[in-house]
């Protein structure tokens, strides 16, 4: 696939996410409507009996009562079998059921018609209170859509992109569409509806467009889950599942309206009712589709997941089947006198729940830990929340019971604010009690891959890289499926499996298909998607081998990249309790195949320096790894002009910095300097730089995820070492700046040729027990206005030396800010750097220098 027809697939696959959320929003509309029309508008009135015509004269026609319900309405008016009706509220409605029904159906439920009853050539008036029948069926397959579209938004909105999300998704819109006929209710002779001509004829389009397409969507869902039939790719059944809905609906369409032209109303039910039972055969097929997958698959966990579903599915069907029984089985009067006998079709919308239940229990179809902490966090801080409003409340009025009154304003708003300070110190911790409680997966996980990432930088040898990665993954983190392919070094463009566990060395032959990667993963980060291979995305990049893969159970491929440049991948198989890698499990484990691909290009190098090359090379390369955990370009911030640059004194340095987007309008900037220099330096660097990458996330403030860095690095650290970082947040919306700082350098913001400097408390990460560091951090808030330039830096700059042993010092460097304020931050990056080697002139570079700049324009 070249990279025209790639663009043209992600830009589509991004016009539909866009659309989900409009779409979803008029369906769940639509779906709400046919609710409303089945419980307030099209309900029939009902008087527990039955009507029939019977022949008076030659030239006449009676309506007689029959099967009057014993205790029944019509039975406590008065009425009896035989009697016959003449009029319902002075409308003569005698040998015409149809008006009959229609006059009665004007009247609300619970209110009274008037019936002219004729016994024994007697005629007299009765008040009949009315009921309302409703249409279980209409009412079940009504919840059944809307249950569904909530279920399959959560669903597609999980992976837009994936086969299965996308066509559960359609199901919900094809029974939402199918169940607009409620609101028409043209096949029901009874009902009056008084619709203008061209909203009637677009109701009946949609809804004729739902039940020719819902029995073919359901049957292709059930076709490619849980697992994919080998015959969904062949030609006739693709022609099958997208032309035979299409010729349908044509065909359909013009029986259905040169019926209805004709006024033929009855034969345009007609062939509706013909594909509703369409459908039902389809919602048959589909279980029988669904069985047949289930004893296919081979692991309990997926057994499990689809059990619930299997159960709940039969019980719909046998619902269906005993609906149409009883409809067909029993009595005209069955559906007046004993309605809730057609009650068990509710059961259909067991199905969705189900569907929800294992997604949010078991993971299915990739709906990631997410969503569900989502709901789980919201819940439980609000409950967290409730307490502590309740507990000030009680102390509030317990308080000023005792003092009085008069002070009770002062009183509620001390005890608001430090029941405010308790709050925010105890929730992270009760989310993470929760993470551990509820999802002890999930949580394993993040602990897991933190400690591997703080470790991997530690470890030498390409050896006891792959055996302690494949170790981590097997048998800390439970997995069954892992391979590490690094590229061949040969010319046959292939990339070797070095470890595997649980997949089949000779089975998969990966060929090098960098440049199609790269193409996949640079639409992802346009589209905001994690830059990992995923399962739909196997026939773009791996044609060949893309079934082989799946035979295998690869689910997600990682690249290991190093600066850009892809040196191998790591495939994953399904998570321990057999869902997918999604979210933020994604974000981490991509995370530490950076750390990974970093340690391998490490034992690489060492492993070149043993056999012929000098420690000078082998640092070279090391540099060209550091740089490559440097931000490989400038991310575009609405507002902000940004620049930075980082040049060791050494090969490799303990200096870094970082450019972390969030969005168009927010970017966090890091700038780290480790105690040190060289080689030893450039390790604890790379640590940093991880748990910068993890903890630099959407809701943290900068001193949340300094707070979080020491915590991991401090146990980690040796004794005699130790990192000074400063993180400021951006935020071009609010148009304010959040910036601490651990022992790192001051903060300069020039402005005017007027230059300000910002020092909040702060020391060096591994200083410090974990207590004494969170209580020494500050974070301070600054506003941002046109023309401000923010400076950033390492002390490799105002402690540069010159030959006589002079420092470049505070004042030069502030003159520069002060007097390049008004230039773009590139201007003033350049004016620096070519003062210090001005200033330096012979003298060799003495520390690490690193320097970002931020203009707000």
């Amino acid at each position: 696939m070249n990279q025209s027809n790639l663009n043209i697939t992600y830009k589509f696959d991004k016009a539909k996410k866009v659309l989900i959320k409009p779409v979803s929003l008029i369906l769940f509309v639509i779906a709400l409507i046919n609710l409303y029309f089945l419980f307030e508008v099209n309900p029939m009135s009902n008087d527990e009996c039955l009507w029939r015509n019977e022949k008076i004269s030659k030239d006449s026609v009676g309506t007689f009562f029959s099967f009057v319900k014993f205790e029944g309405v019509s039975w406590k008016a008065g009425i009896r079998d035989g009697d016959e009706l003449l009029a319902i509220n002075n409308v003569d409605v005698s040998g015409d059921l149809s008006t009959a029904q229609r006059v009665l159906n004007r009247v609300e439920g619970g209110d009274s018609a008037l019936y002219k009853i004729k016994r024994n050539g007697r005629v007299f008036e009765t008040k009949v209170e009315v009921k309302k029948l409703l249409n279980f069926q209409g009412v079940a397959f009504s919840l059944l859509g809307l249950i569904w579209l909530i279920v399959g938004y959560v669903v597609v909105m999980a992976k837009p992109n994936g086969v299965p999300q996308r066509l559960f998704f359609r199901v919900a819109v094809m029974l939402i569409l199918f169940n607009m006929v409620v609101i028409r209710s043209f096949n029901n002779p009874y009902i009056e509806n008084s619709f203008p001509i061209w909203l009637s004829v677009i109701i009946d389009l949609m809804s004729l467009l739902g039940v020719s397409f819902f029995p073919f969507v359901l049957i292709h869902f059930f076709w490619v889950f849980p697992k994919p039939n080998k015959f969904i790719d062949k030609k006739v059944t693709q022609r099958f599942l997208y032309i035979g809905p299409s010729v349908i609906y044509l065909l359909v369409l013009v029986l259905y309206f040169s019926a209805y032209m004709r006024d033929n109303f009855i034969q345009a039910a007609l062939y509706f009712n013909l594909m509703s039972w369409l459908s039902s055969a389809a919602i048959v097929v589909g279980l029988i589709s669904l069985f047949i997958s289930y004893q296919r698959l081979k692991t309990q966990h997926e057994r499990n997941a689809i059990f619930v579903i299997l159960i709940t599915y039969a019980l719909g069907v046998a619902a269906i089947i005993y609906y149409t029984t009883a409809i067909v089985t029993a009595q005209p009067v069955t559906q007046f006198n004993s309605p809730e006998y057609f009650m068990p079709i509710i059961l259909i919308v067991l199905l969705p729940i189900s569907f929800g239940y294992s997604i949010f229990k078991y993971s299915l179809m990739d709906v990631s830990d997410v969503i569900k902490n989502t709901i789980m966090y919201t819940t439980a801080t609000i409950t967290l929340a409730a307490l502590y409003f309740v507990v000030i409340y009680v102390l509030g009025q317990s308080i000023s019971s005792a003092i009085g009154t008069e002070y009770q304003g002062i009183i509620a708003g001390i005890i608001f604010i430090g029941f405010a300070l308790i709050f925010q110190s105890t929730k992270d911790r009760f989310q993470e009690v929760i993470t551990s409680r509820f999802y002890p997966e999930q949580f394993a996980f993040q602990k897991v891959l933190v400690k591997f990432s703080s470790d991997i930088s530690t470890i030498v040898g390409m050896d006891n890289i792959l055996d302690s990665v494949v170790d981590t993954f097997i048998n800390s983190l439970k997995l069954k499926k892992v391979a590490i392919l690094l590229k061949s070094n040969g010319g046959n463009k292939t990339c070797v499996i070095l470890r595997a566990v649980g997949i089949d060395k000779s089975s998969i032959l990966l060929e090098d298909r960098e440049t199609r990667i790269r193409e996949v993963l640079k639409e992802k980060e346009r589209l905001k998607l994690n830059p990992v291979i995923e399962e739909n995305d196997f026939k773009k990049i791996y044609p060949e081998s893309a079934e082989k893969l799946k035979d295998e159970g690869i689910y997600t491929i990682i690249p290991l990249m190093i600066k850009n440049k892809i040196i191998g991948s790591v495939l994953f198989g399904l998570k321990h309790s057999g869902a997918q890698f999604a979210g933020k499990d994604l974000e981490l484990l991509t995370a530490v195949c950076n750390q990974i691909a970093a340690a391998i290009e490490n034992a690489r190098l060492y492993e070149a320096e043993a056999e012929k090359l000098k420690i000078d090379r082998d640092l070279e390369n090391a540099k060209r790894i550091q740089i490559s955990l440097l931000p490989s370009s400038i991310p575009n911030i609405k507002g902000l002009d940004i620049c930075g640059s980082m040049h060791p004194a050494m090969q490799v340095g303990g200096d870094y910095y970082d450019l972390i987007k969030l969005d168009e309008k927010r970017v966090f900037v890091v700038v780290g300097d480790v105690s040190g220099k060289g080689l030893a330096a450039s390790f604890y660097m790379s640590k940093l730089e991880t748990m910068i990458k993890l903890f630099c996330s959407e809701g943290r403030t900068p001193k949340e995820v300094l707070v979080e860095v020491n915590k991991k690095i401090t146990p980690t650290i040796e004794r005699n070492w130790f990192i000074t970082v400063s993180i400021a947040l951006f935020n071009t919306e609010t148009k304010k700046m959040n910036y601490c700082r651990a022992g790192h350098t001051p903060l300069l913001v020039a402005k005017d040729f007027h230059i300000d400097e910002y020092v909040p408390k702060g020391i060096g990460i591994g200083m410090k027990t974990e207590d004494v560091f969170d209580n020494s951090i500050e974070e301070i808030e600054l506003p941002l206005e046109t023309g401000q330039l923010f400076a950033f830096y390492s002390d490799g700059i105002t402690e540069a030396m010159n030959k006589e042993k002079e420092f470049f010092g505070d004042g030069r460097f502030k003159s520069i800010l002060k007097q390049s304020s008004s230039r773009s931050a590139m201007q003033v990056e350049n004016e620096i750097m070519n003062s210090l080697k001005t200033f330096r002139a012979v003298e060799s570079q003495n520390d690490d220098i690193t320097l970002v700049l931020v203009k707000v324009k």
